[in-house]
This record gives structure tokens, C-alpha cells and sequence, in this order.
């Protein structure tokens, strides 16, 4: 497979962002280049990202020395030490032509929480995340294999035909309704990022079911209780800013989604949210999948 600019943007698909610039919602996306990022790994994800859209060296420079202001959090769950690792990984995914990339590479491979843990289910999704990422930097097939082995697993046995996921959200892990809408949120992030990943690499997970039970199914039950919170059965409590707040801390993955198979009324979730940047959720993903790619033109004999 040809080498991918990002983990979860092709080529092509940063060609369409370049050609949509003037046109929304790209264009919004785009004044988050040159905006102050909140902490260092947004900051990175950024310069990253403005490296590979623009070619500017100096951004490139500038994203490997706030990667270098990362510190792992003393004390932080195991789910926030796997997303930090994976916004680390994705920002070096865009790196991978600046001196002193592979150094940085090395060192963050060293330190990646691996194995995959067995007794938390979203830190286990978390983890295939991070071990897809790293089998995708270093053309690894077992890292591969083993995280679409969790992906498939996850379509298997933990997404509901409802769409809730089992292990997370149902009566035995019933938990007060924000912490268990942003679980359910959370999980879903990670194995659209694990099948966006894949995809780059040849691999279509997109497409998997069990009796048409797939990741669309999932993310298709958490869109719908963000408009709907008071309907939400896995604990009370939830309300429309808990699920506004969740979405918009990691909720970028719902461009990636719309690309695949668009969730109905998904346009106005955008109205709200709009750009949509996580920088351990597939980045500004406004910017790199919110043009929709153009049709295929269809000839006509008559």
C-alpha cells in the first residue's frame, strides 16, 4: 500500500481539503490552523497538520518540539494514557519526513502501554486503537491482526442490535447517565478509529457485521441520545449539555463516520458542532473529511 500522510487521512482526501479551502465546512475548519491550541498535544496535532497541508518546514519543526512538552499525567486512567499515546502516534504519522522524527518515533514506541489489558473493556478498545496506529507506522501485521481481532470482537459480542455496548452500558455496569453516555461515546470513537485506520491500509473493517450489526449500529444509537438525553436507560442524570460537552471533547469522529454511511439527521448535529477537532479522536477531522468527495460522473448513450 502506498505510505498515507496520516493514520486516518489519505492523499486524496488532503487534496479535497486543499480544493475546498474557500468553501465550507472546510473554511471554518481551517481558521483552527492558525489558533491557539489548548495544550501541547492539540498544539502538535496542529503544526502537524498545517505541515502536511501547506509544506511549510518550520511547522514540522515546530510540531516535534511540542510533542517534547508531552508528560504522561501522574495518576491518569488507563483509557487517558492510551488516547495520549495514540495523539502522540498520529501527529508522528504526519511527521515522518522531518529530521528527527524517528527518534521521537523510537521513544514513543518505548514507552506505548502495551499489551492490550483484558479486564476493562474501553481500555481494551483504547489499546487495539494504539496497536492498530502502531502496525500502521510500522507496517506490523500482528499489531494489525490483533487489533481487528478486537474490532471484530467488538461487532461479535459487545455492540447490542440496539446499539448500546454490552460490558459498558447495561444494567450490570449501570453508572450515573453522563459517565455511561460518554462511555458508550468513547468506545464508539475507538473502534471508528481502528476501522478508519485500517481502511488506510487496505483493510475493510467498515464493511464488518454480524447480522447486520456493525460499527454504524453503534454509532448510529449514540448519535440519537444526543439529541435525546432524557431517554437514555443506563443511568440518570444525562442531559443535552452533559451529551453537547462529551461530543465536543471527542465526537470528531463523526466525520469520519458521515464519509462511510451518514446517520440520519447527522446535518444538524454538524450545525452544532462544527469544526470537530480531537486530537486523540482522528484529529480536525473537519478540515480532512468534511468536503464531500466528488460523484462519480455517470455516462449516458442517450
Amino acid at each position: 500500500m502506498p505510505q498515507s500522510p496520516s493514520l486516518f487521512f489519505s492523499t486524496a482526501d488532503l487534496q479535497l481539503a486543499r480544493d475546498n479551502l474557500q468553501r465550507e465546512p472546510v473554511r471554518s475548519a481551517s481558521v483552527l490552523l492558525d489558533s491557539p491550541a489548548p495544550e501541547p498535544l492539540a498544539k502538535a496535532q496542529i503544526l502537524a497538520l498545517r505541515y502536511v497541508l501547506r509544506g511549510q518546514r518550520e511547522d514540522g519543526d515546530a510540531a516535534l518540539a511540542a510533542l517534547r512538552e508531552l508528560v504522561a499525567a501522574e495518576g491518569a486512567a488507563r483509557v487517558a494514557v492510551y488516547q495520549q499515546a495514540l495523539g502522540l502516534l498520529s501527529t508522528l504519522a504526519m511527521l515522518r519526513d522531518v529530521p528527527g522524527v524517528d527518534n521521537a518515533l523510537d521513544a514513543a514506541i518505548a514507552s506505548l502501554p502495551l499489551p492490550l489489558p483484558d479486564d476493562d473493556v474501553l481500555a481494551t478498545f483504547w489499546a487495539a486503537v494504539v496497536a492498530m496506529a502502531l502496525g500502521c507506522l510500522r507496517a506490523d501485521d500482528a499489531h494489525i491482526d490483533r487489533a481487528a481481532a478486537t474490532y471484530r470482537r467488538a461487532i461479535d459480542q459487545h455492540i447490542h442490535p440496539e446499539g448500546y455496548i454490552r460490558g459498558l452500558v447495561d444494567m450490570e455496569h449501570k453508572l450515573a447517565g453522563r459517565h455511561s453516555y460518554q462511555r458508550q461515546l468513547s468506545a464508539t470513537c475507538a473502534l471508528v478509529l481502528i476501522a478508519e485506520m485500517a481502511s488506510q491500509r487496505g483493510l475493510n473493517l467498515w464493511a464488518y457485521d454480524k447480522r447486520a450489526v456493525s460499527i454504524h449500529t453503534a454509532a448510529a444509537y449514540t448519535h440519537y441520545y444526543y439529541y435525546f438525553p432524557e431517554r437514555w436507560r443506563w443511568g440518570e442524570g444525562l442531559t443535552r449539555a452533559h451529551t453537547e460537552t462529551v461530543m465536543r471533547r471527542e465526537g470528531a469522529f463523526y466525520e469520519l463516520v458521515n464519509r462511510q454511511q451518514p446517520p440520519r439527521g447527522i446535518e444538524a448535529l454538524f450545525a452544532e458542532q462544527r469544526p470537530l477537532f480531537c486530537a486523540y479522536g482522528g484529529g480536525l477531522t473537519t478540515l480532512t473529511h468534511g468536503a464531500p468527495r466528488p460523484q462519480k460522473r455517470r455516462w449516458k448513450l442517450w
